[in-house]
């Protein structure tokens, strides 16, 4: 891979390298997902835009060579999981801030299936864990909605 591409490819999949700061770098990649859903509401939570963010996000992990395990540092996939989680859901602040707190807490906490989904191979794992993560946190909200507490 050209030196141009991969620097290109390291860029997209740090988000701009929010994944190489020291700490949380997955929360701070989903709060740059929140912070771009809730200031341009559409595309960030249309599914087809989604659906398209998810496959590139395979497509550059893929391609920057990452099989098994999840470097904490290529964080597009939060960005990603982020967005499916608000996927149909409208900008609100307080709609964004619930899928943030619900995404992340299935991303760090894995209930079954997130886990079994990292296990995936050629870097499906690595944005699947993420993606069902946020179709949990996008349930919620659906659930949080229809019972009318917020």
């Amino acid at each position: 891979m050209s030196r141009k591409l991969d620097a290109i490819l390291r860029f997209i999949v740090t988000c701009g390298y929010i994944g190489r700061l020291p700490f949380a770098p997955g929360t701070y990649a989903s709060i740059l997902g929140c912070i771009l859903i809730y200031l341009f509401p559409l595309p960030f939570n249309n599914l087809p835009f989604v659906v398209l963010l998810v496959v590139f996000s395979v497509l550059c992990i893929n391609l920057f060579g990452f099989e098994e395990k999840d470097p904490g540092y290529i964080v597009i996939d939060e960005l990603a999981g982020m967005c499916v989680a608000m996927a149909g859901h409208g900008a609100t602040l307080v709609n964004v801030l619930i899928g943030l707190v619900f995404f992340r807490g299935f991303d760090i906490l894995k209930p079954f299936p997130i886990r079994q989904a990292e296990r995936l191979r050629k870097g499906y794992g690595i944005v699947a864990d993420d993606v069902i993560a946020g179709i949990f946190a996008n349930a919620v909200l659906v659930i949080w909605g229809r019972m009318k507490w917020y």
